[in-house]
């Protein structure tokens, strides 16, 4: 009789064996979230409807089209898709040509909602709690009427908050949020909203000739990135506890077209031109001596992107804007790894982890 019942009783082991580190997976997290958790994307900025990001997995297998794989019967959306950001569970893609926030489920990439009300040439966004906040550049030739769009999460009803400033980047942290005004020289402070009330609380003066062009969160700090419209570039970081200025970094003079800024580990990499450079953050020593420097035949899209996450340099470079595109990853010693065909006008990297 032993003999009869060992083999069911050892397959029902295996069973809850298996069963135990299943349910063991799903709580230490490890258990996969989706089909598209981990890796990142890569965003399309090209005039469409187009395929709006190019996804890369944690393997380097590349999917163009991962929208279209999600989505059999959807179309393609949007069209010079300028930002995307996330919640816990959602992301979400800004269309400038269409003025209006796609939502998306994060690890399927399933089309849940568009949002298109009080949108005018929609630019950066950022989720604090329910609410999703996105800038707004209104009529492009006045900064007047540069607002921020607040999105509730709950219902994707919307609502407004008129800055009065040109409005760009967009950064939450310590219950605050923070709206760059600054925008190809132009501008040189930081508006400060409460996102509870929805008011804007504060101003930072960056001081004359400090245009905020991007900012990158690290610790206790939120590092910006000015320039005086091509002549001179600093990095200003700002206690996101007190909202002071803490620190400038003054750019070599001979590096006039600052555009990117990274943190990665105890380093702060920016870029000039196709170059990008790197020093100790917390001992600002700066040598024009680039990290790397690469080669591209584009007048306006060369490093149209950049970022720097666990010892890659990722570079984005959107060519003639009607092309496909391409992004590399290089080693912190300048060493091209990969090179991977996107889209049109690849213009940033976004990490779904």
């Amino acid at each position: 009789m032993n003999r009869i019942l060992k083999f069911p009783l050892y397959l029902m082991a295996i069973a809850i064996l298996f069963t135990s580190c299943s349910e063991d997976d799903d709580v230490n997290g490890t258990a996969p979230r989706g089909e598209y958790d981990g890796g990142y994307f890569i965003l399309h900025e090209g005039g469409g409807p187009l395929s709006p990001f190019t996804y890369v997995d944690d393997n380097g297998t590349v999917d163009t089209n991962a929208f279209e794989t999600a989505n059999p019967t959807e179309l393609p959306f949007g069209g010079f898709n300028q930002d995307m950001f996330f919640s816990d569970d959602r992301a979400f893609v800004i269309s400038g040509q269409s003025s209006s926030v796609t939502v998306l489920d994060r690890f399927s990439l399933t089309l849940i909602n568009t949002v298109d009300t009080d949108f005018e040439n929609p630019r950066y966004g950022v989720v604090v709690g329910n609410k999703a906040f996105v800038t707004n550049s209104g009529d492009f030739m006045s900064t007047a009427d540069d607002f921020v769009t607040v999105i509730d999460l709950n219902d994707y009803s919307t609502s407004t908050i008129v800055v009065g400033d040109v409005v760009n980047r967009i950064y939450a942290a310590n219950n605050n949020v923070y709206v760059l005004n600054g925008s190809f020289g132009s501008g040189n402070a930081i508006t400060v909203i409460n996102p509870d009330s929805e008011s804007i609380i504060g101003s930072i003066d960056l001081g004359a000739g400090n245009s905020p062009d991007t900012a990158v969160l690290n610790a206790n700090s939120l590092y910006v990135l000015a320039n005086n419209g091509g002549a001179t570039g600093s990095v200003i970081e700002i206690n996101i506890g007190t909202n002071a200025i803490v620190n400038t970094v003054s750019l070599p003079a001979s590096l006039t077209t600052p555009k990117h800024i990274s943190i990665d580990g105890a380093t702060t990499y920016f870029t000039n031109g196709t170059a990008v450079y790197g020093y100790a953050t917390n001992n600002p020593q700066i040598s024009t001596t680039p990290v790397l420097e690469y080669n591209s035949s584009s007048s306006f899209g060369a490093m149209y992107g950049f970022t720097v996450k666990d010892g890659i340099i990722y570079i984005a470079d959107a060519g003639d804007f009607v092309s496909n595109g391409q992004a590399f990853e290089y080693d912190l010693n300048g060493n091209l790894m990969t090179t991977i065909s996107t889209g049109v006008a690849p213009n940033g990297f976004f990490f779904n982890d």
